[in-house]
């Protein structure tokens, strides 16, 4: 089977982390998988695309969709084309009327901002022959667009890059802040380096890793975490920016502040999380897992104070040994590798293709 994922730009995002996952997935299931897409100049995720074997079809491009594009995708002669229902939509249907290949489009987030030109309602319905989605308002939505278009829950595969380890000891407590650094991504990190005092007086040998990228506020906090260290007389704060790769990362940590995906991953990983984005989820547990995945895990919703914010963090720290701790961190995980596994992936992919082909 041929699969071509479509791209607008290769930047690292959410659809380019998906677009990872899941052609792995789906590569390793004996697949052919491609992604193509336009390169912005900026770094992306082509060398894990080519590391994972997927062929990289790019090039500079003012336009989502070009001439070179058309040729490669005749040539690739994709059995699908798979796309989100945005930025690379008119590309996956530019395609599919040069290839009459299905379209399966995927979507990442509600269905919303579909008032451009070629993105709209009526051309996903015209071009896609299957949508999938795995958050259940999302899914709710797709089934209430009232269309003949076929809804599938389809989860991204957390297990493909990432798996559940024992955290490590708390000495150097480590916090990871793990994520895009957008505006609506970073009011509890700043929230979290303005009580800094707070936690060194409760956790003396505290260290704060702040990853993602994110233009001027990367510099922003860049010059903020500088002007900490010095105050608080160590160095505890570093702003590491993108990187291709977290797994080190969430590994050596001993808890993670983070929202949507991100948070999926440190969870399935077995590290205690705080869901926190524009606003504050708070600690995941057992008990409120299906709250958290309603709100992506605070990338949809949650309460617009962070004053619960460095408790949480000191809790954590004082229970880090329970028993009762442990043990929830280890049904988190199991319960997110149960529906978000590669297995699992794989499966409804090959019942969407039989639908389409039947």
């Amino acid at each position: 089977m041929k699969i071509l994922f479509c791209s607008d730009a290769l930047t690292i995002d959410g659809v380019a982390s998906y677009i990872l996952n899941t052609g792995a997935a789906l590569k390793r299931a004996g697949n052919e998988v491609a992604v193509i897409g336009r390169w912005s100049l900026k770094g992306g995720f082509q060398e894990r695309y080519r590391h994972e074997g997927f062929k990289v079809i790019t090039c500079p491009s003012v336009s989502v969709g070009n001439m070179y594009f058309d040729v490669r995708a005749k040539l690739f002669r994709p059995d699908v084309i798979m796309t989100d229902p945005r930025r690379s939509f008119p590309l996956a249907s530019r395609i599919k009327r040069l290839t009459h290949a299905p379209v399966i489009t995927y979507f990442l987030d509600p269905v919303e901002k579909t008032d451009r030109p070629g993105r709209d309602i009526d051309s996903l319905v015209k071009y896609s022959d299957v949508f999938t989605a795995f958050e259940p308002d999302t899914l709710t939505q797709l089934h209430g667009l009232g269309t003949s278009i076929p809804v599938v829950k389809m989860p991204r595969p957390l297990d493909v890059f990432f798996a559940p380890s024992e955290v490590p000891s708390r000495e150097s407590f480590s916090i990871l802040c793990f994520g895009r650094l957008s505006r609506y991504k970073t009011p509890g990190i700043f929230h979290l380096l303005g009580n800094l005092r707070a936690i060194q007086n409760h956790i003396p040998d505290f260290v704060i890793n702040i990853l993602g990228g994110g233009g001027w506020r990367f510099i922003k906090l860049k010059y903020y975490a500088h002007k900490l260290n010095k105050e608080i007389g160590r160095h505890c704060v570093n702003v590491i920016g993108t990187q291709l790769d977290p797994r080190r990362f969430i590994e050596s940590a001993n808890l993670v502040t983070a929202s949507a995906t991100s948070a999926m991953e440190a969870a399935y990983s077995m590290r205690p999380v705080i869901a926190m984005c524009s606003g504050y989820f708070g600690p995941l547990r057992n008990d409120n897992l299906d709250e958290g995945l309603r709100s992506y895990f605070s990338e949809r919703y949650g309460e617009k104070d962070f004053s619960r914010l460095i408790p949480d963090i000191l809790s954590i720290y004082d229970r880090y040994y329970d028993d009762d701790f442990r043990d929830g961190l280890r049904k988190i995980s199991a319960r997110l590798g149960d529906e978000f596994s590669e297995i699992e992936t794989v499966k409804i992919f090959d019942g969407i293709m039989r639908m389409i082909k039947g």
